[in-house]
């Protein structure tokens, strides 16, 4: 699969951004259905954040390993292998007899949407020429908005008619869509790697110190927590010394350091990422418990960011063509700063036309950021280097986001405890979520930094 004519590319980018549509359409989708899994299972509310963490944490897992193992086996092979294991764990979640069932299966879900994203964007980049590569990733980075934007309507819609187990359900005739388009649209490329070696050694580290960074923060208040979380820090220093002697590393070292435009890039999207991949699921329980909206109009306001995302990132992604995409990314990531501030002051009594305001620039934010900073990394290596970098600026995002659920959990855990969000713990819900904005709102401060001096 190499580059071809652009009227000849674009089945192969509906397919691919068809799969990127599902696993964003997922996630929002099941932030609105949260309070009725509570419902349904009786869990507090930290055990619910784990309905998102689990499926995060397990693709923050997998990612960089398959991005290494779809450079020696084919792109296309693991992208279809991860649309079979998204679409199966999909219905089998709707089934679940209970929670500990249901989150095991939700980290399964989690690695085939790993196998399905890493690969997806390393086709685009693979197939599409350098002066179209922008506005192809714009669309594909467009899709995965409009993912977004459906999700917390049709999540509400669902859950409002139905029960959460629908919000699962709808997710299995896309991912046999998916499979079709695949099937006909995809054809399985020339792997020239076969006969590398992979790094199976650096990939078990690193799953444990991902697995502690994220578990054992999410319990920083406790004794096995903090052993955990320092035990997760030694490991990654561990990781890091043994990819630096690796030939064929899962990160390769040399890159990022040598690579100020990748390097940078990569830390200023685990830094957005961060920052606001929580609001949505603070958002979510705060119209439905502290506005007390049902989960269909929840969903309906929510909508606003990713609609407004969906409009821009395509636009952006043909400017980043033209103009440097570390320009836009910052000016994106101050407007994410600015919402977040905004957010800080948000509480019972806001009016809901002030939330839509806010929300409408935080789009704006995810939209000048996301295309061009995705074009700035792809655009900044070698063709042989796409896999991992695909990988990697996918690792960035997940890593931003389990953190970013981590650090929900973590205060809610501090404030509510074990409870479940009620009545009784509503203030302790709220300072829990003014407390997340502002520590969001300051690790942007250094993302707009180190983003503006890449740009240059």
């Amino acid at each position: 699969m190499t580059e071809k004519g652009t009227g000849k590319l674009w089945p192969i980018l509906l397919t691919t951004m068809f799969a990127s549509f599902m696993n964003p359409f997922m996630l929002a989708a099941v932030n609105i259905g949260l309070p009725d899994i509570q419902e349904h299972f009786n869990c507090s509310a930290t055990t619910l954040s784990w309905v998102t963490n689990s499926f995060l944490l397990a693709n923050a897992i997998v990612l960089l390993p398959i991005s290494k193992i779809a450079d020696i086996w084919g792109r296309v092979k693991i992208f279809k292998i991860g649309l079979y294991l998204f679409t199966v764990f999909s219905l089998l979640i709707a089934f679940s007899p209970n929670m500990a069932f249901l989150l095991i299966m939700r980290s399964m879900q989690g690695i085939g949407a790993a196998f399905m994203h890493v690969s997806g964007l390393a086709i685009i980049t693979l197939v599409y020429p350098h002066n179209k590569r922008g506005a192809a990733l714009g669309l594909n980075i467009g899709s995965v908005y409009a993912g977004l934007t459906l999700g917390p309507f049709a999540g509400g819609f669902l859950t409002h008619f139905g029960g959460w187990a629908y919000v699962f359900l709808a997710s299995v005739p896309l991912g046999l869509l998916a499979i079709v388009f695949a099937h006909m649209n995809l054809k399985n490329e020339h792997v020239k790697s076969t006969l590398q070696k992979f790094d199976y050694r650096g990939s078990f580290v690193y799953a444990i110190a991902i697995f502690g960074f994220i578990f054992g923060g999410g319990r920083i208040n406790s004794i096995l927590g903090i052993l955990m979380f320092t035990g997760s820090i030694l490991l990654i220093i561990a990781f890091f010394r043994i990819e630096k002697k690796q030939a064929n590393p899962i990160l390769n070292i040399t890159l990022l350091k040598n690579n100020r435009l990748f390097s940078y890039s990569n830390l200023a999207a685990l830094i957005h990422y961060s920052a606001s991949f929580a609001i949505g699921f603070m958002l979510s329980l705060y119209l439905q418990f502290s506005k007390g909206l049902s989960p269909r109009d929840a969903g309906l306001i929510l909508v606003i960011q990713p609609v407004v995302m969906v409009i821009t990132a395509p636009l952006t992604g043909r400017m980043s063509d033209k103009i440097r995409p570390g320009l836009l990314a910052t000016i994106g990531m101050a407007l994410t700063f600015f919402g977040l501030i905004s957010l800080v002051f948000v509480n019972a009594e806001t009016s809901l036309s002030s939330l839509t305001v806010i929300l409408f620039f935080l789009g704006l934010g995810f939209g000048l950021f996301s295309t061009p900073n995705t074009n700035a990394i792809m655009g900044s290596v070698s063709r042989e280097n796409y896999g991992i970098a695909s990988g990697t600026t996918a690792t960035m995002r997940v890593i931003g986001q389990t953190f970013s659920m981590m650090i929900a959990t973590l205060v809610m855990t501090i404030l509510i405890g074990r409870s479940k969000i009620t009545v009784e713990t509503l203030d302790g819900f709220q300072n829990s979520m003014r407390i997340c904005f502002v520590f969001f709102a300051m690790i942007c401060i250094p993302g707009i930094i180190f983003s503006a001096y890449r740009s240059k």
